[in-house]
């Protein structure tokens, strides 16, 4: 190949540029397993992570929704202890952007990660997970330059804060062990009340986080909580709800197994013995997005257990309009439906802001593809869908074409809240009037009131908008309802005080 003057030029600019010590001209990485990190060879996924020259740590930068680096995955059998590895992005199973020419020779930080954790969400970021050292590389698509990442560091337990009113309680679940086949703990974080230890028991709110929360998120709520309000007297849990696809959503789940379960008949009797409860009839369920379909879920699912529900802003309630897409229905010639392109052939977006597209599916779906498991979109079908024939959740479409499976998404019916309270209504009035309170935001930032809007307008439709509150607030994109929430705080305390008095 004769030497290209313009690219040289470029090459020798970005030398220039890059910072003291960077290394120069890489195209290759030569992937090398510790010792000390690995105990016998390693069958999984190995990942080559980009990050900004002056950005984050590339094992965390991987995981952005928003404007994220480049990232690679390679899939390995056997690799020995000790053993190294030279990968190219061409030896890459999946690859984002998938068009790596696009990928700049400039300065980059790269890192090795080692998928090991059998529970957690994040490759690089879960306990147990190994990484590398960052490098910093200018990368060269056309050098035989090799960049060695050797994989020695272990992802170390998240350490728990504790205070003197915040406590981590961790539970072994039978019936998540038994799925699962190995033990597995549960974790929530406990936010006591202020005066705590002068009563007996207490009211007691559980608040499920959105998708990438964890029962950490408890220290959040302690710094929220003005002064004043009753909750500084209650207690307050954030029970742990990801797993190694994402956000169980605690469901029982055909493909991730019987989340709804522990939580509802194991974690909470035992927390609640602990702590103080006062049972059932003060015992209340709310969440933000995935957390906020959770708690409807949790609150119909389980009606008795829970006296009431505040969901705001939640994922799809209705499948009809899973963001904007018709999961059910094929289009009117017979035609499968597509999750990346409309019925005119748009790109389908995924996120806006201030009414810009700031994702498409298209380019989300292919991207978590290359770090799946963990994924949002991957986590639906883990939640909602059965387990194929080779053993993974059943993909509902095809990542590639995005052609809907109709077939496979009618089998999430069964999770379908909307059709759930149309049609058994009757059988639940008793256990649920007045006790359901969802919120959506008229601009939604993941176009996820649509389905709120179908279930709403279907309520009214049926009459049922008199035993429930169903509210699309204009003007608020995808975030907590305040006003909702200072409603389900005096309901909490009107209902304390009531009781205390008889």
């Amino acid at each position: 190949m004769s030497p290209n003057p313009l690219r040289a030029f470029l090459l020798l600019a970005l030398a220039t540029l890059a910072p003291a010590g960077w290394s120069q001209a890489v195209g290759q990485f030569s992937l090398e397993l510790d010792e000390t990190a690995f105990a016998e060879p390693f069958d999984g996924v190995l990942f080559v992570a980009f990050g900004e020259a002056t950005g984050r740590e590339p094992r965390r930068a991987m995981h952005a929704w928003f404007d994220a680096p480049p990232v690679l995955r390679f899939e390995v059998q056997g690799l020995a202890p000790g053993a190294a590895l030279v990968v190219s992005p061409a030896d890459a199973a999946a690859r984002h952007p998938l068009d790596w020419s696009e990928v700049a020779a400039q300065p980059w930080k790269v890192q090795a990660v080692a998928r090991v954790s059998r529970t957690g969400r994040e490759a690089g970021l879960s306990e147990g997970d190994v990484y590398s050292a960052v490098a910093e590389i200018t990368y060269d698509p056309e050098s035989e330059g090799v960049v060695s990442l050797r994989l020695d560091q272990v992802v170390e337990p998240e350490p728990f804060q504790e205070t003197d009113r915040i406590r981590l309680f961790e539970f072994q679940s039978p019936a998540l062990s038994e799925f699962y086949g190995f033990d597995y703990v549960l974790r929530a974080g406990v936010l006591l009340p202020k005066d705590y230890g002068e009563q007996e028991s207490y009211p007691v709110l559980y608040s499920v986080t959105g998708f990438g929360g964890t029962h950490d998120s408890i220290h959040g709520w302690s710094r929220r909580i003005p002064v004043e309000s009753f909750l500084e007297q209650a207690i307050v849990v954030v029970p742990d709800a990801s797993n190694l696809y994402g956000h169980s959503v605690f469901c029982d789940s055909d493909s991730i197994g019987p989340w709804g379960r522990a939580l509802v008949h194991e974690l909470i009797p035992a927390l609640e013995k602990d702590f103080g409860g006062a049972g059932p009839e003060h015992r209340y369920v709310t969440g933000v997005s995935s957390g906020g379909w959770s708690s409807l879920w949790l609150q119909v699912a389980y009606p008795e257990a829970f006296s009431g529900c505040w969901s705001h802003v939640p994922d799809p309630i209705d499948f009809h309009d899973f963001q904007q897409i018709d999961l059910y229905e094929p289009l009117a010639d017979g035609t499968p439906r597509n999750m990346y392109v409309d019925e005119k052939g748009n790109e389908r977006p995924l996120a806006r802001s201030e009414g810009e597209v700031r994702l498409t599916y298209r380019d989300f779906v292919q991207r978590e593809n290359v770090l799946n498991p963990g994924g949002q979109i991957r986590s639906f079908e883990a939640t909602f869908s059965r387990l194929a024939k080779d053993g993974t959740p059943r993909r509902i479409f095809d990542v590639e074409t995005g052609a809907i499976d109709h077939e496979a998404a009618r089998a999430w019916k069964k999770y379908d809240i909307s059709n759930l309270l149309l049609t058994s209504w009757d059988e639940l009035r008793e256990s649920l009037a007045g006790k359901l309170h969802v919120y959506a935001g008229k601009v939604d930032t993941f176009y996820l009131e649509g389905a709120v809007e179908r279930f709403q307008a279907l309520a009214r439709e049926a009459g049922l908008l008199d035993e429930m509150v169903i509210e699309v607030v204009p003007g608020m994109p995808h975030t907590l309802h305040r006003d909702g929430q200072a409603a389900m705080v005096e309901t909490i305390e009107r209902r304390w005080h009531e009781a205390s008095a008889d």
